[in-house]
């Protein structure tokens, strides 16, 4: 005869108790009866219930000793029927809470924290080597209050969801203009791969490291040599934010590597660009992440703001030159427009929307009817000494687009690009993608 295992032997031990405590459930259903009416007699059964979830935990005929008080362990090896389970605990969650084999309300609210915080710190210590060390880099030519000067700004690029030929056009006026400065203002990348919304319909082929390359090479390499001399702004948007938490959550003992520093992986450090971030790195609720992104923000040459902005709504701009009392730009939207406000305070005030550089790919999946979303940019005459701010919209349509008398139009290349980006593939290699 086959000799037994200690697994069988403790299963048939298992089940011998099953069948003690049925017949001991059975039993105590009279005990209902008893504490209906009776507060003290409900006391006392409550002890005894708590007494037989700590029996059944360290019971050595429970093959999951140690470990096993669930709601399932209990209803095999309780001596107490479940509906006075529920009559006086309400839930076997709570059952095990007054037995002290679960945390407290309020102890699993610390301890939630205390992890949440743990996670924080490893990516404030991240963004402090490889986003703060850029803060306030070109500070010295942003406070400039004499001259008029000339700002170019854009966003909402998406990484490769970007439009070839909104970004030729992007390039050839920032060479044609030559401006002062350079504002990339928020989502220049979109990290589909590390965000936690539904990700658009074949971002699975978009691999990080091509995303970063890309992003480094045709859009922040680009920029870089056309106007060398310009200041060169990054603000910081909630798209950013994707990575540098990924980086630093998912792999803290190699994110201090100079070859994972975000401004190492962006191009950013060695191409002189400054990053701005206003919130706080330490964020561990979503709507902490979300607010950090309202907090950043920077003033050029003391009355323009920029910031990415958080509203899409129709008054948008209505609300971020109330918000900021000055006259300034923002994103986010995708679409393009101009708000004037005039009052006793500043006689030329006015908000200007940017419109998107990413093509109609990045959203057809979050837009069923006709997108109001639009492409372009926007260039701004700024006139330091009056506080004055002019806007120039340049809006990008899909076959045409038009600045200083110059008409664009999109070559059968850049449209090829187009139905790779709406199929989720690689934009692949960049040429000059406008005739004219």
């Amino acid at each position: 005869m086959k000799k037994k295992t200690d697994r069988q032997k403790q299963m048939e031990r298992f089940e011998k108790a099953c069948e003690e405590a049925k017949t001991r459930r059975t039993a105590n259903r009279c005990l209902r009866e008893r504490y209906r009416d009776d507060p003290q007699a409900a006391l006392d059964v409550r002890k005894r219930l708590i007494s037989d979830l700590i029996r059944v935990y360290n019971s050595p005929d429970n093959p999951w000793a140690g470990w096993a008080a669930s709601r399932k362990r209990y209803r095999e090896l309780g001596w107490y029927p479940e509906i006075i389970v529920t009559d006086l605990f309400g839930t076997h969650e709570e059952f095990s809470r007054a037995a002290g084999l679960r945390d407290k309300r309020g102890t699993s609210k610390v301890k939630l924290v205390t992890a949440r915080l743990s996670t924080e710190k490893r990516i404030s210590d991240y963004a402090i080597q490889s986003v703060e060390r850029h803060y306030g880099k070109w500070d010295r030519e942003t406070r400039k209050k004499h001259g008029v000067k000339t700002v170019l700004v854009a966003s909402d690029f998406h990484g490769q969801f970007v439009d070839p030929f909104a970004m030729a056009v992007l390039l050839d006026v920032i060479q044609k203009v030559e401006p002062d400065g350079v504002v990339l203002n928020g989502d220049i990348v979109d990290f589909p791969k590390v965000g936690r919304f539904t990700q658009i319909p074949g971002a699975g082929n978009l691999s990080l490291q091509a995303e970063l390359d890309f992003v480094r090479d045709h859009i922040i390499k680009p920029v870089s040599e056309i106007c060398p001399k310009a200041y060169k702004i990054w603000l910081m948007g909630n798209h950013e934010q994707r990575l540098i938490r990924y980086i630093a959550d998912t792999a803290p003992e190699l994110a201090d590597l100079r070859a994972l520093r975000w401004d190492q992986l962006t191009g950013v450090d060695e191409m002189g660009w400054e990053l701005v971030f206003g919130g706080n790195w330490l964020a561990p609720m979503q709507k902490d992440r979300t607010e950090n992104v309202r907090r950043t923000w920077k003033i050029l040459h003391d009355c323009f703001v920029v910031t990415h902005g958080r509203s899409i709504a129709k008054n948008a701009m209505d609300a971020e030159i109330s918000r900021y009392g000055m006259s300034g730009t923002s994103g986010h939207t995708h679409r393009p427009g101009v708000w004037t406000m005039p009052t006793l305070a500043g006689k030329n005030l006015c908000w200007t929307s940017t419109g998107m550089m990413a093509g109609a790919a990045v959203g057809k999946d979050y837009v069923s009817t006709p997108s109001a979303w639009t492409m372009g940019f926007a260039l701004f005459t700024i006139d330091p000494k009056s506080k004055t701010v002019i806007p120039h919209l340049v809006n990008i349509y899909e076959d045409f687009a038009e600045f200083a008398g110059k008409v664009y139009r999109p070559t059968k290349a850049a449209k090829k690009v187009r139905r790779k980006q709406w199929e989720g593939q690689p934009a692949g290699e960049w040429r000059s993608y406008f005739d004219g």
